[in-house]
């Protein structure tokens, strides 16, 4: 196996923001890592009020390998987007890893196995895989495959099922356009990953790599079922203003005009606008059933 000592290979961007109580586990699931390796990691917190940044330095000073941790303690409150724009234009690797402060990976392997697939399939652009969470209402889920499937392949214009999150996106660096990131209010995974898949495949390692934490002040666990679909509207609008992503998010946006007009049954323009990007029969029958419940 060929050791990677003296580049740069890979940078965890972290943004962390109030995570006092978490902060340390996810750190010290990073810096646990076992790879062949070098990496490095972009930890920035977002102005946080809690004792984030007193965790974060004495793990800086106490940690083996607290030296790969490149931190930056924000002097005003970034947001979401910018906070996590601030980690990537800092980065040098040659791919990029994310964490978010709050949750944690379980597999120590998992750098090594993303890297190792990436670098040898040229044709592939980013890689992700499962986890697991634990939610009031459900207990433990767990995001990954059916048991007996190996793995997932996704392409441009195929991005149906389970798909990315933050916790366990790897990818590589030159794929992304933060450019473009910028004119996002919240980019979200799935703005990163179509944006991946435009320059290659995307690989869904059937493998649990991490844990998603889900509390009540978590970005999107404390956001209602309303809120969080127009979170992803506006990741969504956001992608359909570039042309070249239009073909690929067209059925979701369509998907997601429908399920705004069914949840607020007060604007009348989602009719008008999913009617537009109506292709199939089976889309014109799924319309017509979702605007007669609206109005009768």
């Amino acid at each position: 196996m060929k050791i990677h000592e003296n580049e740069l290979c890979v940078s965890i961007c972290m943004s962390a923001y109030n995570h006092e109580e978490f902060i340390e586990e996810a750190l010290t699931s990073v810096l646990g890592q076992d790879c062949n390796f070098n990496f490095e990691v972009i930890l920035s917190n977002d102005y946080s009020t809690d004792k984030t940044d007193e965790v974060i330095n004495k793990i800086i000073k106490n940690h083996p390998q607290g030296n790969k941790i490149l931190y930056t303690n924000q002097e005003k409150n970034l947001g979401m987007n910018g906070n996590l724009i601030f980690t990537l234009e800092q980065a040098k690797g040659k791919y990029i890893a994310f964490l978010e402060g709050d949750d944690y990976w379980t597999d120590k392997h998992k750098l090594q196995k993303q890297f190792d697939f990436l670098e040898n399939n040229s044709d592939y652009s980013i890689c992700t895989g499962g986890y697991e969470s634990i939610t009031p209402d459900r207990g433990l889920v767990i995001r990954k495959l059916a048991e007996n499937v190996e793995g997932l392949t996704y392409n441009f214009n195929n991005i149906k099922g389970f798909r990315a999150h933050y916790l366990n996106m790897f990818f590589r660096a030159k794929s992304l356009e933060i450019d473009k990131l910028k004119t996002f209010t919240y980019s979200g995974d799935n703005v990163i990953f179509l944006m991946c898949l435009s320059k290659g495949k995307g690989y869904f390692f059937n493998q649990i790599f991490g844990f998603r934490r889900t509390h009540p002040n978590g970005a999107w666990t404390s956001k209602s079922q309303i809120e969080r679909i127009k979170m992803g509207y506006e990741q969504l609008i956001g992608l359909y203003k570039f042309p070249e992503y239009r073909k690929a998010i067209r059925p979701e946006l369509f998907n997601t005009y429908l399920d705004l007009l069914s949840l607020e049954n007060v604007n009348n323009d989602y009719i008008f606008r999913s009617f537009k990007l109506i292709r199939t029969y089976r889309e014109f029958l799924y319309f017509m059933k979702i605007v007669l419940r609206y109005f009768f």
